[in-house]
Formats: structure tokens, sequence, C-alpha cells
């Protein structure tokens, strides 16, 4: 159990690599009035299996990231459940506490040389693909630490989201947007794969993945690290996993050329100052 700045506890699932420190990273985000148990049961082990460090998340009011009365200092009338009502605060709390508490625990796993976080995946789900771009944007956004004469050698503090994986996307969630983030995080610069998914017998479903990816690859220079599928049935989300419809498998193969096979091998992710050196 994580502790998220504030002190709302998020509950993760961590499945580690036996490639230690050449483990690259998938965090899995599951969808509306979901928890981490619809990855925990079938895909998350079948990641592990194929090499990579895994964490599954379940956000603040889902799963077991809830507040006990002790949690909440006594005052029963704070304590939160699945049933609250998600308000815009904790759509951006997901993004801004709930995923930087994941990412100082991928931190501490990385320096322990557990996992590579500088190659790190996001998989996620309809409700929280919002979130995944917009936690992206911001892992980008993070300024390298001085530690250097030039911006190349400097420590990241951040910059380890190198590919996404958008599952029936929602367009947004109250107070979090995902197109604001896809035009920024798009960008050559940052050179993100992204494979959006949707099942074809949804149309708002398809409508909502088909303009993310339009607005995606808008951007120069994209054919070689964005995808887009189709899926038979209605089936949306997480909801297609385990349905033998392709996706895993679909997934498996984005994430070995776009994450696996990305150049960059462990380093020490302090800034020079603080290493014993």
């Amino acid at each position: 159990m994580l502790t998220a700045q504030g002190g709302w506890p998020i509950a993760i699932t961590y499945f580690e690599s036996s490639n230690a420190a050449d483990s690259p990273v998938v965090v899995l985000l599951h969808g509306k009035g979901g928890s981490k148990r619809v990855w925990d049961q079938q895909f998350a082990p079948i990641l592990q299996q194929n090499g990579y460090a895994v964490v599954s998340v379940d956000f603040r009011k889902h799963g077991k990231s809830q507040l006990t009365a002790a949690d909440a200092g006594g005052n029963q009338n704070q304590k939160g459940n699945s049933r609250d009502k998600l308000s815009a605060l904790d759509y951006r709390a997901m993004v801004a506490l709930d995923l930087e508490a994941v990412w100082k625990f991928l931190y501490e796993e990385h320096q322990k040389k557990h996992l590579n976080m500088q190659k790190t995946a996001i998989i996620a789900a309809d409700m929280s693909v919002p979130i995944a771009l917009n936690y992206a944007l911001y892992d980008w956004s993070k300024i390298p630490y001085d530690d250097a004469p030039v911006l190349a050698a400097k420590t990241p503090k951040g910059q380890s989201v190198r590919a996404l994986v958008l599952i029936s996307p929602d367009a947004s969630v109250p107070g979090v947007s995902a197109s604001r983030a896809a035009v920024r995080i798009k960008e050559p610069l940052f050179g993100i794969g992204f494979f959006v998914c949707t099942g074809a017998g949804d149309s708002l479903d398809r409508g909502s993945a088909n303009k993310l990816y339009t607005q995606l690859t808008s951007a120069q220079g994209s054919e070689e690290r964005m995808y887009f599928k189709e899926y038979q049935g209605k089936l949306r989300g997480t909801d297609m996993l385990g349905k033998r419809l392709g996706l895993e498998l679909d997934i498996l193969k984005f994430l070995d050329k776009h994450l696996k096979k990305l150049p960059g091998d462990w380093s020490d992710r302090r800034p020079r100052y603080d290493r014993d050196e």
C-alpha cells in the first residue's frame, strides 16, 4: 500500500521481474468503476512472464484504495468508497498525487536495480486514458536536475513514459481532458509510442478513439510510432481482455517494439551531487 501526498492510501500490486535492472516497466490503470483485479487475474502475470516489471493500480475511491476511519482522522464523513461521486478534484488528484506516488515507488525500485523505469509504459482503459495522457505530459514536464553543463547530460527527474496503450479512450473526465494533453505529448520531441484500440461495435466508443488517434497522428513523423486497431464486438475497455480478440498479443507486440527494444541501459536517477562517487 502506497500513500499519496495528502494521506490517501493507494493500493498497488507489484509483479517483480526476474530481469532486474534490465526490466522495462508497465503500469496498468483500470477503467470506470473498476479495480486492479481486472489486470491482476490475467494480463499482469503474462507481462511479467515476458520480462516486464508490472504495477497495477487502484485509484482513490476504487478497489482497495479507500479511506478508513483512522485515515480520515476519526471523521466518518470523510470516509471514501467507490460509491462516492468522483469530483474534478478526485480526477486531478489521480494525475498529480496517485500516479506520482506510484512513480516514487518505481524510483525506489529502480534505485535498487529491480527495474529500469527509464523504459516505462502505461496501459489505460476508458476513464483512465485522460489521466494517463496528462500524467505522461506531467512526467515529461519535470525539469532535469541542474547537475551538468548541458541539458543532454543532466539527470532527468521525469522523461520515463515511453509508450502508451489507450483502450476505449474517454475524451475527458471531470477536470481532466485527453485532447489537451494529447496535443502536446504527441510531439516527436518526446518520441512516445501510442497504441489506440477500441471495440468495433460501439459507435460512440469508436468515434472517441478515432478522434484521439487523429489528434495524435497530426504530428509530423508519427507514422512509425502510432497504431490504431478495432476489435470485433461491442465490448469496451478492460472487458475486451481474456476474450480471445487478440488484444493482449497486439499489446505485447507493441511493447516489444516501443519499450523493450528501446536503447538505454539502467542508470542512476539521483542527481550527480548526491551520489557517492
